[in-house]
């Protein structure tokens, strides 16, 4: 996965995830492989500029030394993702398939990620962060 990431302009991980308050770069991705911790992230030598995390609880960060703020999201963040879209809650299946189908159309479309996300007609607990604008 992460050679892929490295060619990629748009990620999509669709997987379990969890979010380890005590510990946040412990925060991971279960894929086929292993689990994809957040301090994984920042060993790739090239990430995406579209992150998208279809995954329970990773959109959330814990706050830590200092009021900074660390997660999954800003683990891609800091590697250098310029937008990751993901969820700070569990999301059913079948929401996060549609909601997130229609994102990446208004992608292909030319939108930014906060505007795809943003034009959905779903409520969902997704949210876009960093410059999806």
């Amino acid at each position: 996965m992460t050679g892929l990431a490295s060619r990629v302009g748009v990620l999509h991980l669709a997987a379990h995830g969890r979010h380890a308050v005590d510990n946040p770069l412990f925060s991971g991705l279960e894929l086929a492989d292993g689990t994809l911790f957040g301090y994984d992230i920042d060993r790739m030598p090239r990430v995406p500029d579209v992150v998208v995390l279809s995954a329970c609880e990773v959109g959330r960060s814990s706050v830590r030394w200092g009021e900074e703020a660390i997660g999954m999201t800003r683990a891609w963040l800091h590697a250098g993702a310029a937008c990751v879209v993901a969820a700070p809650a569990a999301v059913a299946d079948d929401i996060a398939c549609d909601l997130l189908g229609a994102v990446h159309a208004g992608l292909a479309a030319g939108q930014s990620p906060a505007e795809a996300l943003a034009a959905v007609d779903l409520l969902s607990p997704f949210q876009c962060h960093g410059s999806g604008f």
